[in-house]
């Protein structure tokens, strides 16, 4: 949306009173308002136009409010949401929540200074989603135009590096041929890079005609009996995560005693090479980076998965400006009854209950965004990357610095040693930031 072009909120009520009610109440308003009593109407409509300001009655015949809500954050991310209802419906209401992005519900009947006030603010907040998403996009044009394919010290687990001839590499052994994989529906043809559980590649895909990235297990991997269990159930609950910003994980399959998970291809940079680059980060680029990575992430944790490894060579944004999250495929499962025994993370980014070898849930990634977050504001690490310090990592008081006060205390309540301080989601601690950041 260019930046003098006027707002457009989109109504939808099946309730035509309503929707002359809201139209009258909004007519002084500089935006251009749509009403539709159709939530057939409101979807098409959403994937033609950018609404800015989103007003949707849950309770309708035929193609519910949860519909139109999840379209909605599908073909627009930035669009701000607004329920409007008479009675909350807490089926309705969580299912909302979770698949539509919702920011704020008005109740009817409604004063016509609160709908105002809700809509304008909501316009505000579009506006600035809008404009940290161009900022994404502006870094992700610069990465591509003055970065070039440096390869990076921490390569991550998929997405674009400096490639190499395949023919370069060694870790292909036995009788395994270096370019087919998967009864030759793999053409193997670059070498990505390599992480602590295995080895990427870039593959073609030759009967869906489509880019692949495939990570080969190292052997030390996959002669654990329990560590591959453990992987085919989370292979298979990742698998089902189908988000905008999560890398897709397409199959875990094996060949001559080999294991390799067959990935969603998506060429950039990961942040972790921009970091090096830019030394630090605009605000608006994190706290975009933040929202985006908050989605992802509590889309995840709905699924009952955590990522358990969240850091900046796992986040991908890709040519568009489009932020990723990658290597679901060992995250750590919720429901797992078994402890963590292995320190499956990168120390510097790593909670201290998982230093400690605990039980993880959702507040181990609202550490890991929160020691992220700083690092892309300051241009330092909480602890130094090379640090073997297991008891500051797992008992040290993290000390934020270099940031606004009010920031520093959203860092410093996601940052805490002892989780039950910690904000509980990521979600509580993305909107956090935003409003310390605004205030």
């Amino acid at each position: 949306m260019r930046n003098d072009a006027p707002h457009t909120v989109l109504v939808v009520d099946d309730e035509e009173p309503i929707l002359l009610l809201v139209e009258h109440h909004l007519v002084d308003l500089p935006f251009v308002v749509i009403p539709t009593p159709s939530g057939a109407e409101a979807i098409h409509i959403l994937q033609s136009r950018q609404i800015s300001v989103l007003l949707c009655d849950l309770n309708m015949p035929g193609i519910d409010g949860c519909e139109v809500l999840a379209t909605a954050k599908k073909n627009n991310p930035n669009t701000v949401s607004i329920v409007l209802t008479a009675s909350l419906d807490q089926t309705q209401t969580i299912r909302a929540i979770n698949e539509g992005g919702i920011w704020k519900f008005l109740t009817k009947p409604w004063k016509k200074e609160e709908l105002v006030g809700m809509v304008s603010d909501g316009a505000r907040l579009y506006a600035q989603r809008t404009r940290q998403q161009n900022r994404l996009e502006e870094l992700a044009k610069e990465a591509r135009t003055s970065m070039g394919p440096k390869a990076s010290d921490e390569p991550p687990a998929g997405g674009l590096l400096n490639t190499v001839d395949l023919s370069a590499s060694d870790t292909w052994s036995g009788d395994v041929s270096p370019t087919m994989l998967g009864n030759n529906r793999y053409f193997v043809k670059k070498l990505l890079g390599e992480g602590g559980l295995g080895t990427v590649y870039l593959a073609d895909d030759q009967l869906l005609n489509m880019p692949v990235a495939i990570k080969v297990l190292k052997p030390s991997v996959t002669r654990d009996r329990h560590a591959m269990a453990a992987l085919r159930h989370e292979a298979r609950i990742a698998m089902q995560l189908s988000h905008r910003h999560i890398v897709r994980i397409h199959n875990l399959q094996e060949d001559n005693k080999r294991y390799y998970l067959v990935m969603e291809y998506v060429p950039g940079h990961t942040l972790w090479d921009i970091l090096r680059r830019y030394k630090q980060l605009p605000l608006d680029t994190v706290l975009q980076i933040v929202r985006v990575c908050a989605d992802a992430l509590a889309y995840a944790h709905r699924h009952k998965v955590i990522h358990r490894d969240l850091k900046p060579s796992n986040l991908l944004l890709d040519e568009r400006g489009v932020l990723k999250v990658i290597d679901f495929g060992t995250a750590a499962l919720k429901d797992s009854q078994e402890t963590c025994t292995h320190l499956m993370g990168t120390p510097v980014y790593m909670s201290p209950e998982q230093v400690l070898g605990e039980k993880l849930d959702e507040r181990t990634d609202v550490y890991a965004l929160g020691a992220v977050t700083y690092e892309f504001l300051t241009g330092k690490p909480l602890f130094p990357h090379d640090t073997e310090d297991w008891t500051a990592l797992s008992t040290a008081r993290r000390v934020v610095r270099d940031v606004p006060d009010r920031i520093a205390q959203v860092l410093d309540k996601a940052l805490v040693v002892d989780r039950t301080h910690r904000w509980p989601t990521v979600e509580a601690f993305s909107s956090s930031l935003l409003e310390a950041a605004q205030g």
